[in-house]
């Protein structure tokens, strides 16, 4: 079996798309891979993949180390087409990655991958190190949303209103309801053909971006009360705590998008979130607006995203990263 090693993108070679759907076509059992604490281009665009090989006869199944967040619970098959990576034996024919930029972001899952004879790297962000085997990768495409479909297109495989639901969902949410410049033409091209078939806009939006719990709500105006303007105005911050996450009675989960709000500040390039894991240690959301690329910079901390979205985890506290990440910004903002 091959063995994977975290490889250059010099070293691994890139395919095309009918070669990328044709490896995937031959393979009879594929284990798909969601990146820890997934989001909805991660969730949506492996079920969508997982529902449309197993409709076409063949085992398909995704393994993670972070459950599925509520606000995405409303697709088919989030339940079952999951298994957790302890479960997993036997001899697959592929491991696929779908919107992971280095193998680190699968987590303590990455022992599965011996079970695999090949692998196969799918992903759209410009960080992505092509530590597969085989890397199919469109630096373009708004979402891995877009690949997916591309890849079930190429294979002639039918899209029912459940996958394109699920395909949708992927595009949405990395687009941020097609706010994010990463939007392009072709982006619209297939969200119309998903919703011809019956992707429910509606039911994404209102899923997605209107669907706050309390505890969220609670967390939210505590983290508000940390927001920070550097002088020029150009970068605001906000951090979360575990005893803001206790006292809200919030999870991780609910920190998600919470990086937005510093972002949106009249006048700010760049709005950072900074989390203490619960592992130890700071994660860190950086969100700009056109000037910078914070993906760049999330790279200089081991981390990765694209050029608008990215992030990295430090292992110091929060004060020593705020002033690490703050440091690197100056000198693009």
């Amino acid at each position: 079996m091959t063995r994977v090693t975290r490889t250059s993108r010099v070293s691994s070679p890139r395919i095309a798309l009918p070669e990328a759907a044709r490896m995937i076509a031959e393979a009879d059992r594929i284990l798909f891979f969601l990146h820890v604490s997934p989001d909805g281009d991660s969730i949506g665009s492996t079920l969508a993949m997982i529902r449309a090989l197993r409709q076409a006869g063949k085992q398909a199944i995704a393994v993670g180390v972070d459950p599925v967040p509520r606000i995405y619970q409303f697709l088919a098959g989030w339940d079952t087409l999951f298994v957790p990576w302890q479960q997993v034996e036997g001899e697959w024919d592929l491991a696929c990655f779908l919107d992971c930029g280095d193998l680190g972001r699968v987590g303590d899952a990455l022992p599965v991958v011996k079970y695999a004879k090949r692998t196969l790297n799918v992903d759209h962000h410009a960080t992505n190190t092509a530590y597969g085997e085989f890397n199919y990768l469109d630096f373009s495409a708004a979402a891995v949303g877009e690949l997916a479909y591309k890849l079930l297109r190429e294979m002639g495989l039918p899209i029912d209103q459940e996958t394109a639901m699920c395909l949708y969902t992927s595009i949405v949410a990395d687009t941020g309801s097609f706010k994010y410049d990463s939007t392009a033409p072709g982006t619209h091209r297939i969200a119309a053909e998903l919703i011809e078939i019956g992707a429910q806009p509606y039911e994404v939006a209102s899923a997605i971006f209107e669907n706050d719990s309390v505890s969220r709500l609670a967390l939210l105006s505590r983290a508000l009360g940390t927001l920070h303007v550097d002088p020029a105005g150009k970068i605001a911050w906000m951090h979360v705590t575990r005893q803001m996450l206790d006292e809200a009675g919030a999870t991780d989960e609910d920190v998600e998008g919470l990086v937005n709000y510093a972002r949106s500040v009249t006048g700010v390039e760049v709005g950072l979130l900074f989390r203490e894991a619960p592992e130890g240690g700071t994660r860190v959301g950086l969100r700009s607006r056109r000037q910078v690329d914070v993906g760049t910079v999330a790279k200089q901390f081991g981390g990765g995203g694209h050029a608008r979205a990215a992030g990295c985890g430090l292992d110091c506290d929060l004060d020593e990263a705020k002033r690490l990440l703050l440091a690197a910004l100056k000198g693009v903002c």
